[in-house]
Order: C-alpha cells, then sequence, then structure tokens
C-alpha cells in the first residue's frame, strides 16, 4: 500500500469518555494511531492492506466499529495528513472519503481559505487581497508569502500545496514517563553513559509494562559541561516496553553523533505510546497476526541498511531435488 493515512472525525459530543473509548477501539483495529484533536483521531494505514484490506474497506470497518457503540463518525482518506483531515471534517456522518495519490491539490483548492489553519486577521488580510480559495492561496509565491507573513502562514501555504510531510504521531501516555539523573563528575566514554541510560530505561520499562502499553517515541536531553544540551528524538519501531530494545534505540541515535562531550546529566521521556501487543513480534515469526509490526522493523532495517538489506525467498520449484537452488530474493519492503 501506497502511504495513506486515516483521520477518524468524530460527530456530536466528544467527553473525555467517548473520546479514551473510540481511541481504546482504534488501538485494537489499527496498529498506530495518534490523537490530532479532541475527537480527531490519524491512523497511519501502511503495511495494513494484506491484513485488513484496502485503505476504503479499513474506513468502512472503522465507522461499523463505532457505530456498533452509538458514536458517529467519518473518515477521510488521503496520502497527507492535513488532506485527510480536511475531507473527514466534510464528510456526512457516516461518511467515508477517499482521496486519490496525486489528487489532493485538487482537492484543496476550491475550498475557502477558511479550511487552512490560519489566524482570522490573515484571513481577512488576504480577502483584501483577493484571496477567498485555497487554489488561489497556493499560487502565490513561496518566498513571497514567507517575507510578507511569516513562518507560520508559509507552513499554510505549505498544506495549501498539498506539500505535507507530517507523520501520524502516536498518543501521548496518560501521565507523563520520565526518568532522569544528575551526577557531579562529567561522563566522555560512551559506555559509561549507556551504562546510565540502561538504569534510567529500566524504570521506564517497569512503569510501561505496569500501564500495559508500549513506548513509540522517546525523548532524551543529555546535559553537557562542555557544550548546549544534547537532544534526542527516537522513534521506536515496533513499539515496545523492553528496556534493551529502547536502550538500542538511543544507542543507534547517540552513534549518529560524532562527540556527545563531557556529560553530566541525561533525562529520558516517553513521549508517545501504543498499546502492548503482548508479545514479542519477530521478523521470522511464523503467525500473521503482528504482520504489520514485522513490516515496520523491516522498513526501518532497510532505512538503517539500505536496498537489499532486507530481503525475502521464494522458492520458485518446490519440487526440486534441492530447493535452495530454485530460491529466488527479493526485497522485504520498498
Amino acid at each position: 500500500m501506497a502511504r495513506a493515512i486515516a483521520v477518524v472525525h468524530l460527530r456530536g459530543d466528544v467527553s473525555d469518555t467517548r473520546h479514551a473509548k473510540v481511541l481504546e477501539a482504534l488501538g485494537r483495529l489499527l496498529p498506530k494511531v495518534g490523537v490530532d484533536g479532541r475527537g480527531v483521531f490519524a491512523c497511519d494505514l501502511r503495511g495494513t492492506e494484506r491484513l485488513l484490506g484496502p485503505a476504503e474497506r479499513v474506513g468502512a470497518r472503522i465507522v461499523a466499529t463505532l457505530e456498533r457503540v452509538k458514536i458517529p463518525c467519518a473518515v477521510g482518506i488521503a496520502e497527507r495528513p492535513f488532506a485527510a483531515r480536511v475531507a473527514a471534517e466534510r464528510a456526512p456522518a457516516g461518511g467515508v472519503v477517499r482521496i486519490r495519490p496525486g489528487e489532493e491539490r485538487a482537492f484543496l483548492e476550491v475550498l475557502p481559505v477558511s479550511a487552512l489553519p490560519l489566524d482570522d486577521e490573515i484571513r481577512d488580510e488576504l480577502a483584501l487581497l483577493g484571496i477567498r480559495t485555497v487554489g488561489a492561496f497556493a499560487d502565490l509565491d513561496s518566498g513571497a508569502v514567507l517575507d510578507r507573513f511569516g513562518r507560520a502562514v508559509a507552513v499554510a501555504h505549505a498544506l495549501a500545496r498539498g506539500v505535507d510531510a507530517g507523520e501520524v504521531r502516536g498518543a501521548p501516555p496518560k501521565r507523563r514517563i520520565v526518568a532522569r539523573r544528575a551526577w557531579d563528575s562529567a561522563i566522555t566514554a560512551r559506555e559509561q553513559l549507556l551504562f546510565i541510560l540502561k538504569s534510567l530505561l529500566d524504570g521506564i520499562s517497569a512503569e510501561l509494562t505496569g500501564e500495559g502499553i508500549a513506548a513509540l517515541r522517546l525523548e532524551a536531553r543529555f546535559e553537557r559541561e562542555d557544550a548546549a544540551p544534547l537532544h534526542l528524538e527516537r522513534v521506536v519501531l515496533p513499539p515496545t516496553a523492553d528496556a534493551a530494545a529502547l536502550l538500542r534505540s538511543l544507542r543507534w541515535g547517540l552513534e549518529e553523533v560524532p562527540d556527545a562531550g563531557e556529560v553530566t546529566g541525561a533525562r529520558v521521556e516517553v513521549t508517545e505510546v501504543e498499546p502492548a501487543r503482548g508479545r514479542q513480534i519477530g521478523l521470522f515469526a511464523p503467525d500473521a497476526a503482528n504482520e504489520d509490526e514485522a513490516i515496520a522493523v523491516a522498513r526501518y532495517l532497510r532505512s538503517r541498511l539500505g536496498a537489499g538489506a532486507v530481503m525475502r525467498t521464494r522458492v520458485s520449484d518446490a519440487e526440486a531435488p534441492v530447493a535452495e537452488r530454485e530460491a529466488e530474493w527479493e526485497e522485504a519492503v520498498s
């Protein structure tokens, strides 16, 4: 499946209870669900087609699932989160709107400028210039928009042009899951730093396990004696509560920093979580119940190791005397 984002927009009352109930229901249905606002949820559908079917079928299943608990909603599906959200906002209750790849700008350009995240005073100024639709706004020169209105409006201009690299962010934990430690003598050896991180992550792992959740994103801050603080942000795929896997992710992040400097303190926080799956997924697990997670692992390995590093085999002639000689290799993910 090409990149596909489904945005679920609730209708009617959106109480805390309803919001939590929908988040839980979507988490059981899909591998990656984020909160995009009160009563608005963004779901990343990449890697789910073989297991759940086409995006439209997934959208219909979401609507039917929430209808069973008497929560009306609409679903918008597009390659980019903003277009999917606009489609969901404008769809009737119970509707599923799919914007095909390459059609997002055409979908957006006929809408009023009010569809964009702009302050009222900016919309009024654009109206004075005769710009009342998203398409007219998108036709403006990007540099001119930045110079006249600033960065925030330039971001809205990029959305109007169908340029939206936003990723689905997972749900924040119900309470802050954070661990910190400081010390008197600066540390320069990477192995010493990793040892301290392990002790922090052991505590975080215990909290995650107790809550029945898995970390999707970590943020780490390292105080340094000889430089400004060092910040790392890591996406953990597949999401996990395992301390060793969390440490491995931070270690990979530190490996991308040539010199961490003289570190005097560390702070690690879990900023996004997903419901724990209950067991560790392996690339070679025989069951397909968590195929989407295996695909996520393969995709991450490919991003680290490059094309041709994550392969799967197919035996073209199962009756051959030596089946290995009839094996063909292909990319596990693209």
